[in-house]
C-alpha cells in the first residue's frame, strides 16, 4: 500500500548506496504533481541518493505497491550537500551555520551524519568555502550529491 501523509506521498529510490557499501531503498515525501503521468515533485532532503534534491520534479512508477523513482523531470535549482561530522558534538554547530546561510538540513538515522538543501536563490561559494575549511581541519567530511550551482 503507498504510504501517504494528508499532503504528500512517499517516493522510493532504489540504487547502490556507496556510504553505506549496500543496496538500498530510500523514501522520500513527495507532492503529486499529476499522478496520472506520475509526477512527483520532492518535498524533503534525499540523505543517500544522488543527483536529485529538494523541489525536484520526477517520473515515479508502481512497483510491488511502492512508487519507484524512474528519473528526473525537471530540476528545482537547488543543491544536496552529504555531511559527516567526525565528533557528534560539532554536529549542531555545523547545522547551525548552514541554517545562517539559508539552508535546510536534515539529521540521518546516522547521529554525525545528516543532509543539506541549498536553495536554487542562495550563494553556494561562501557556503563551500566554510565546508572546505571544515574539511582541511578535519572536522567534517561532505560531498556534492547533487550540484545544481
Amino acid at each position: 500500500m503507498k504510504e501517504k501523509s494528508e499532503e504528500y506521498i512517499k517516493v522510493y529510490f532504489e540504487f547502490f548506496n556507496d556510504i553505506l557499501d549496500e543496496d538500498y531503498i530510500e523514501s522520500v515525501w513527495a507532492a503529486v504533481e499529476d499522478e496520472k503521468e506520475g509526477l512527483y515533485k520532492l518535498k524533503n532532503i534525499p540523505f543517500f541518493v544522488k543527483s536529485y534534491s529538494s523541489e525536484d520534479i520526477v517520473h515515479a512508477e508502481l512497483e510491488d505497491d511502492r512508487l519507484v523513482v524512474k528519473g528526473l523531470v525537471k530540476e528545482s535549482g537547488n543543491s544536496t550537500l552529504q555531511v559527516f561530522c567526525y565528533k557528534e558534538e560539532d554536529v549542531e554547530k555545523v547545522r547551525n551555520r548552514l541554517k545562517d546561510f539559508g539552508c535546510a538540513s536534515e539529521l540521518s538515522h546516522l547521529s554525525k551524519y545528516f543532509s543539506v538543501d541549498v536553495p536554487s536563490n542562495v550563494d553556494y561559494n561562501p557556503i563551500r568555502e566554510y565546508l572546505t575549511e571544515l574539511e582541511q581541519q578535519e572536522v567534517i567530511g561532505y560531498s556534492e550529491a547533487c550540484l545544481a550551482h
